[in-house]
């Protein structure tokens, strides 16, 4: 039976992304100039853009999160806000509070993306997101009245035994649990009141 190989997920992950990219780019262009033919700006018009901007932000996010990330590759913590503050743009329950700093390798930068998609599952109703830190001591915390986090699946992430079957809404917790294992890393989370913090 062939097992379960989180990185060839992250390298399917990375060429489907690649893959999606190029007609979501024509379909930009093709905005672009129905936008300059003299059509104005139409409701049609404006949401078939917001939607074209939300898919492109998690795509971006996607990439980031679950493709393949290459080792001495490197990454700028703005770049990396940049990316995050785009996804988060069009959730607008969610605030994205930015404090991390200095340059990241791509895997570092694949790990704090995992985290805040972990994280914010701990949000059902919308809160802050809170990224603080710099390469590589980061943290992430979910700042809001409902705090729900699932403490079982970060624990199994704390000590690195194996986690449940893989399942869409939680994947983000056992590509960390790969990510954090190759990197040689551990992870700690507290609960406090109004707030959920996760530490790499």
């Amino acid at each position: 039976m062939v097992q379960d190989d989180p990185a060839l997920s992250a390298l399917i992950g990375s060429r489907i992304c690649h893959d999606l990219a190029s007609p979501l780019g024509a379909i930009a262009n093709g905005l672009e100039l129905l936008s300059l033919s003299g059509l104005g700006k139409s409701a049609e018009l404006t949401l078939i853009q917001d939607s074209l901007r939300g898919a492109v932000a998690t795509l971006d996010l996607s990439r980031l999160a679950f493709g393949r990330a290459e080792p001495g590759e490197m990454l700028d913590a703005q770049n990396l806000h940049g990316t995050l503050a785009a996804y988060y743009a069009n959730r607008p329950r969610m605030a994205l509070d930015w404090q991390v700093t200095g340059p990241l390798s791509r895997l570092h930068a694949q790990i704090i993306v995992l985290l805040c998609l972990g994280v914010e599952r701990a949000l059902p109703r919308g809160g802050q997101l809170r990224a603080t830190g710099a390469h590589p001591r980061i943290e992430v915390s979910a700042l809001g009245d409902t705090l729900t986090p699932d403490l079982a699946l970060w624990e199994g992430v704390k000590s690195g035994k194996a986690l449940p079957a893989p399942d869409p809404r939680t994947a983000q917790f056992n590509m960390l649990h790969y990510c954090l294992a190759v990197q040689g890393l551990t992870l700690d989370h507290r609960l406090t009141d109004g707030a959920f913090t996760v530490s790499v």
